[in-house]
């Protein structure tokens, strides 16, 4: 049976670019936001679930989810995101579920979840891995990425866990405010102890 690495951050801090790297490593990754985006899909069972909820100005022209309306929803309403949460988190549990029964021959299989301790995830875990930046640098790259006004980009940083709470659940905490290699050379250090 292959043990789990559980791989998140907070929003921005990061987290893509180590579990590209860890693919490049040669790791199977299951990304809980492909997850989120497969069970969401146009005519999927939970775009139904959410449009019932949330009404049709979700909806694109052609049917498929808009991204951008519900996040205006539900990342300015913690009612709103508990909602959506309580919709999402069980179709997503199956997905990954199923995902890594597939990779059950590997020695290691990295979970790439943003929401890894609040979604319980990290109980399945055997190692949780966190990435991390100062909150100014955080705030930076994501006004930058995802084209967000300061409040926008506050209000989804402040939607999840701090950085404090969620390494506090860490075996290691990697901290991608330098260089891409000075943030790999932190992984392969930490891959090195744990004899997978």
């Amino acid at each position: 049976m292959s043990k789990i690495l559980g791989l998140t951050g907070g929003i921005a801090c990061g987290k893509s670019t180590i579990s590209a790297y860890l693919k490049e490593f040669g790791l199977p990754v299951i990304d809980a936001d492909e997850c989120s985006r497969a069970v969401v899909e146009k005519g999927s069972i939970g775009l139904e679930k959410l449009t019932e909820i949330f009404g049709n100005k979700i909806l694109e022209n052609d049917g498929t989810l808009n991204r951008k309306a519900l996040g205006q929803i539900v990342f300015s309403d913690s009612e709103q995101l508990s909602l959506l949460n309580s919709v999402m988190e069980p179709l997503i549990r199956e997905e990954i579920s199923r995902r890594l029964n597939q990779e059950n021959d590997a020695d290691l299989v990295v979970l790439d979840a943003p929401l890894l301790i609040e979604q319980h995830y990290d109980k399945i875990c055997d190692f949780i891995m966190t990435i991390d930046v100062p909150k100014k640098i955080q705030l930076e790259r994501l006004i930058e990425r995802d084209n967000l006004s300061e409040d926008e980009a506050k209000s989804r940083i402040e939607s999840q866990l701090s950085s404090r709470e969620r390494n506090g659940f860490a075996d290691v905490v990697i901290d991608s405010s330098g260089t891409v290699e000075q943030t790999r050379k932190q992984v392969i250090k930490w891959l090195k102890t744990i004899n997978v």
